[in-house]
């Protein structure tokens, strides 16, 4: 006899669903402690810098990925990448990040350290040649520090600035041009230095951390928070605290929450 095509499934029971709810709770539990553990585990401080970091996810798994890498003896790399839209598939493409930047290159007895342009430029490359679906698209900033010159040099692809911290002065962008990564493959990010000495501090930081930080009025000049100024002039290690508490109770007018993450230095007395 033949089958009938037709027939109505039976539903799926309370308990069915329920079950079927507490794994998909667990694998994205697990899936949110495999990605922490591609984070740097120690960050290099040394008796010149100190770092501090927040990453708050707005769901199990983020969007957003950092590290901190120190790649010879005078240079240390790092980076806050941020993958378009959250989730799984945001955190996905942020495991293909972690692989993709290339910080420094080793060919038999010899190294070459990628300047961040070339970091920038290399990583929409190797996201062009992957001809991603779905409208995956990356913000990046690369900064590489020189830790014997206190030299920074930087560059971004569609992320937000960089903040450079001087005690007694406002805080101040540090702009560079650069669009998403993944669009063109003739694009070209612009690469700048600043000069950074004891008492200094940096922040970069993901956009959802936007909000907090600041916004442009409306005649489209950026101003920074009151909150944000107000826990600038603490130590990094406070400031980047104080930092996560406010980020952890910061909300979009949409009631929405998005990933943050931040990574902030401070050059020692």
């Amino acid at each position: 006899m033949a089958q009938n095509k037709n027939k109505i499934t039976e539903p799926a029971s309370r308990e069915d669903i329920a079950a079927l709810a507490d794994d998909t709770v667990e694998q994205l539990r697990m899936a949110g402690q495999v990605q922490r553990n591609f984070l740097p585990a120690q960050l290099p401080n040394s008796n010149t810098l100190r770092w501090a970091t927040v990453f708050e996810p707005a769901d199990w798994v983020s969007g957003d990925i950092y590290d901190i890498a120190r790649l010879d003896e005078q240079h240390i790399g790092f980076y806050v990448a941020d993958a378009v839209g959250h989730s799984m598939p945001a955190a996905l493409l942020t495991m293909f990040l972690k692989q993709a930047i290339t910080m420094r290159q080793t060919t038999g007895d010899e190294y070459k350290i990628f300047a961040p342009a070339e970091v920038i430029t290399n990583l929409n490359n190797k996201m062009l040649a992957q001809h991603l679906t779905g409208c995956l698209f990356v913000t990046c900033c690369y900064c590489l520090l020189n830790v014997t010159t206190l030299k920074l040099t930087y560059a971004r692809a569609g992320h937000p600035y960089p903040v450079f911290l001087r005690r007694g002065t406002a805080p101040e962008q540090l702009q560079s041009r650069g669009g998403l990564l993944g669009v063109f493959d003739d694009a070209e990010f612009e690469q700048e230095t600043v000069q950074l000495a004891p008492g200094n501090k940096l922040l970069i930081y993901s956009d959802g951390c936007d909000r907090l930080v600041g916004a442009c009025n409306e005649q489209g000049e950026f101003a920074f928070t009151d909150k944000f100024c107000s826990i600038i002039n603490l130590p990094v290690e406070q400031m980047m605290s104080e930092f996560s508490s406010l980020a952890k109770n910061c909300t979009g007018r949409d009631g929405q929450t998005d990933d943050m993450t931040a990574i902030g230095l401070e050059i020692l007395q």
